[in-house]
């Protein structure tokens, strides 16, 4: 008569201690979880992603912002120059360029 095998035992080889997957031993090795379901770490890493990321295009926004209107000062900045400049040494032609410029962009 044929003895059956115990729980846990290849009939061929012996006992069975699974597949290694890395890890120390004795750590259990659970199924790969995705950042939608796995441990809350995962969830928590998730969420300060999507934080960072609405950062990101908040401080995007503000730098071009900030860029337009270092552009806009740097006009203003231009049109002030030139009309502070005494009769004769003033372009007249030029004073009207940054003048329609100016008024273009109000």
């Amino acid at each position: 008569m044929r003895k059956r095998p115990e729980k846990g035992q290849d009939p061929q080889n012996g006992p069975q201690q699974g597949p290694r997957q890395g890890g120390k031993p004795g750590q259990k090795q659970g199924p790969k979880q995705g950042p939608q379901d796995g441990p809350p770490r995962w969830r928590k890493a998730q969420r300060e992603i999507e934080a960072l990321r609405a950062r990101v295009a908040r401080l995007e926004a503000e730098v071009q912002e900030c860029r337009q209107l270092n552009k806009r000062l740097a006009e203003v900045t231009d049109v002030v120059a030139e009309v502070l400049l005494p009769a004769e040494q003033r372009d007249e032609e030029r004073l009207r360029a940054l003048l329609a410029n100016y008024e273009r962009t109000l």
